[in-house]
């Protein structure tokens, strides 16, 4: 056998070992960009999410303050759903209380906190909420 031959074969192999050094780079690569896309795809949701949620808060302070303005009635705690589908599935629980009552010259004065939850889950805050539960509170303080 010449030097030559014995050269070819020695090195036999090393091609294949490179494949498949080369093949699972590739992969793991490919897994990793996966996941930080899948991320970043579940990151998002959970914004659109939270930003529902806030705008379900807010719908809840306006109604809260609306109704302790126009029809002088303080709730406990009401619950609001949402029919628009902009909106749908989330939910807002308004709660009004009586702070205090206090007297600017010879005026009462009533102040009032507005506390409005904005969430996807009935009722807001369940212990079966879940990984994609979203919730916002807002908090008004109001005289009148």
């Amino acid at each position: 056998m010449s030097a030559v031959q014995h050269k070819r074969r020695s090195g036999r192999g090393f091609a294949l070992m490179m494949a498949i050094f080369i093949i699972i780079t590739l992969a793991a690569i490919g897994t990793y960009l996966l996941t930080i896309s899948t991320g970043q795809l579940e990151a998002g949701i959970q914004d659109e999410q939270g930003a529902k949620a806030y705008q379900a808060a807010r719908s809840g302070i306006d109604w809260g303050a609306y109704q302790q303005l126009r029809n002088s009635s303080c709730a406990l705690l009401q619950a609001l759903s949402f029919t628009q589908p902009e909106l749908a599935g989330f939910r807002a629980e308004v709660a009004c209380v009586l702070l205090v009552t206090e007297t600017e010259g010879t005026t009462p004065v009533n102040v009032y906190k507005i506390t409005a939850t904005g969430c996807n889950s009935s009722p807001c805050g369940s212990a079966n909420t879940g990984a994609t539960y979203v919730e916002r509170q807002l908090e008004l303080i109001l005289t009148q």
